[in-house]
């Protein structure tokens, strides 16, 4: 979730995308992110078949049709969920632990091995900053609306 809130609010802030939607965005992203390691809870081989293109395309296209149902937007959905399963991929391909992330197009397993993926000291830092970077987006946020509202009244 840390690495999700880092990446994606981080990208949403610098791209001046602040609205109550895209908070939203930002919110349900760091949730979904914990979606690929229901392998854990599965006991299947981990990062085997939930750590893929395959599988982001296909859950994120599931909560995207969810999300149209409950009348909060397909795209909402699609891309909150997409957001955050490729930000938890990408952050597993950092660890030492192999996986073929681009499968079935491609079957080769990588890894760029720079740290281990139950490093305390790693994963409490990206949630800080993860946290850091939501408290700036929602003051910005606070801010933007805040001349946006004095820009009316004036």
């Amino acid at each position: 979730m840390g690495f999700t809130l880092t990446i994606v609010g981080l990208a949403l802030y610098m791209l001046n995308f602040t609205s109550p939607s895209y908070l939203l965005l930002l919110m349900l992203s760091a949730f979904f992110s914990v979606l690929p390691d229901i392998d854990l809870k599965l006991e299947v081989k981990h990062r085997r078949y939930t750590h893929n293109i395959l599988m982001a395309l296909s859950a994120s296209l599931l909560v995207g049709l969810l999300t149209q149902y409950v009348n909060l937007g397909f795209m909402l959905g699609f891309m909150s969920c997409l957001l955050g399963f490729l930000c938890h991929i990408t952050g597993d391909l950092l660890t030492y632990m192999a996986f073929p992330p681009l499968w079935p197009f491609v079957k080769k397993e990588i890894s760029l091995r720079l740290f281990s993926s139950s490093n305390k000291v790693v994963n409490g830092l990206f949630m800080v900053l993860g946290v850091m970077i939501l408290i700036f987006y929602v003051l910005k946020m606070g801010y933007l609306d805040a001349l946006k509202l004095a820009n009316l009244l004036s």
